[in-house]
């Protein structure tokens, strides 16, 4: 992390005012998020994917910004984006030991981004893995029903 040298222009305000300075037109991560899904829900894939872009070179800690990143870049047909966007997630997900179990792995989302891009062997044994994590899990069921159908 870089930190504000004596002469950088960070040093201007007074000893008192020690807020992280942020940019004039940042809007929030919640802000962000809610416009992304407007524009998600309005049809408009490559305003909802700039906003998050936008958002994540500021937060980009922000594991949500990038799960959403990676589904509407994987709707767009931006696989490659998508997976590295997943991966992104994935890495930020196993950081953060204390997540509630309620959002789905960005695992799952990398392995449909590899599925969708016929790597099919590396989308089989992450969806394998989720399962022995989760094995109840109806979604990652049926969606390893319907691959190896497909396979």
């Amino acid at each position: 992390m870089l930190t504000a040298s004596k002469h950088s222009p960070n040093n201007l305000q007074s000893p008192s005012h020690s807020t992280i300075p942020t940019p004039k037109n940042w809007r929030g991560v919640k802000v962000c998020m809610e416009e992304a899904e407007r524009a998600v829900i309005a049809g408009k894939l490559q305003q909802a994917e700039s906003i998050l872009i936008e958002m994540l070179e500021f937060a980009p800690s922000e594991y949500s910004g990038w799960k959403r990143l990676a589904h509407i870049q994987r709707d767009l047909g931006k696989i490659h984006a998508g997976i590295a966007s997943a991966r992104q997630a994935l890495q930020l997900q196993q950081r953060e030991k204390s997540q509630p179990v309620t959002r789905s792995p960005a695992s799952l989302t990398l392995a449909k981004l590899h599925w969708q891009q016929g790597e099919r062997e590396e989308a089989l044994t992450m969806l394998a893995t989720l399962l022995q994590q989760q094995p109840q899990n109806e979604t990652l069921i049926q969606l390893k029903q319907q691959w190896e159908v497909t396979a």
